[in-house]
């Protein structure tokens, strides 16, 4: 079967899944939700109702108008938290009721449709702690931080709850903080830093296994059948840039051509290229990215030599692979390596 991806004019969401959290936040704000809504398809009888539907380019839509009627910049932490504590929302409940966090991690990767469509995660090991990296599967524009924002704080949440703090946890953001650094720390409890080539929590090894109080089988179980069964209304679609990367991943080191991935997808060469544009990128563009994200992660994770790496990605000889490396962070492997296991 041919992979399938969303488009920003698929109903993949449910309102009853953050949409509705947003507004009773943005309205105990003050906000209007006449102008809540304004420039959306939903009309204030869709609230109300339990499968709702609504359009990803609504969702951003909400997300940039409390942006503009509210000077609110605690409101994507309080978000994610209240996505967790939401018992309507059944991929939450299979959080809250997970063994550890391994568990309720793979079961969110897994069901992410659901509540983050835009994101998907990498995970790899360096040193002594798991690297869970974000990255988004379309174009979220000036909502990326906010999205990010939502998803750390959901998950943080989650483990303050579960083992009481967030201690072996570290956050890194790519963008400059959008309000104080302390705003962060204070929501998050853990080390945040930031101008970070990726997106990412840094989670010990005796974080990610350690078991959670709450955890309750029966109630795992039964939550986990009802994302089952959601899956039926939200199906698992991935978005197009998350699509390609992972095709180019799987590739690597040989590099797919433009036509070699469009027939993957299902798509002419001409309309994967179109389609990419409205995303703001390219295909090149997006093939240099894959091979940027698995230098830096292979560097983290072993002795690879400038070599070894180049082999691996698909590069003629190492001189090569170190000026792209230089050009894509500024340093050489070997500097990059040594400032990485420095943090």
């Amino acid at each position: 079967m041919l992979p399938r991806h969303f488009s920003y004019q698929d109903k993949i969401l449910l309102l009853q899944h953050g949409c509705t959290d947003l507004l009773h936040l943005a309205q105990r704000r003050g906000a209007s939700l006449h102008k809540l809504l304004s420039g959306t398809s939903i009309f204030e009888q869709d609230i109300h109702k339990p499968h709702a539907r609504l359009h990803h380019a609504d969702w951003l839509k909400l997300l940039q108008n409390c942006q503009q009627q509210l000077n609110s910049p605690e409101l994507p932490f309080l978000l994610g938290t209240a996505l967790l504590q939401n018992r309507y929302i059944s991929l939450s409940q299979c959080l809250l009721h997970a063994a550890n966090l391994k568990q309720a991690l793979r079961q969110l990767h897994y069901f992410r449709h659901q509540l983050f469509p835009g994101v998907y995660v990498q995970q790899y090991r360096k040193q002594q702690c798991v690297v869970l990296e974000f990255n988004t599967g379309l174009t979220l524009g000036q909502q990326h931080s906010t999205a990010i924002t939502m998803l750390f704080s959901l998950l943080l949440s989650l483990i303050k709850q579960q083992l009481g703090s967030s201690k072996g946890i570290s956050a890194q953001l790519k963008q400059q903080p959008a309000q104080s650094e302390l705003t962060y720390q204070l929501h998050w409890g853990c080390a945040v830093s930031f101008n970070q080539p990726c997106d990412s929590l840094l989670i010990d090894y005796p974080v990610w296994h350690q078991a959670f109080p709450a955890a309750d089988p029966v109630k795992f179980a039964a939550a986990r059948r009802t994302c089952r069964q959601l899956n039926r209304v939200l199906p698992r679609q991935r978005g197009l840039l998350e699509q390609v990367c992972r095709l180019q991943r799987r590739a690597l080191p040989a590099l797919l051509s433009l036509e070699q991935a469009a027939q993957q997808l299902g798509l002419s060469a001409s309309t994967l290229k179109r389609q990419l544009s409205l995303h703001k990128t390219n295909f090149a563009q997006l093939l240099d990215s894959v091979r940027r994200d698995a230098a830096r992660q292979l560097l983290q994770q072993g002795c690879y030599s400038n070599r070894q790496l180049a082999c691996k990605l698909g590069y003629s000889d190492e001189h090569n692979f170190r000026r792209a490396f230089k050009r894509w962070t500024g340093l050489i492997p070997s500097s990059f390596k040594e400032l990485q296991n420095s943090h």
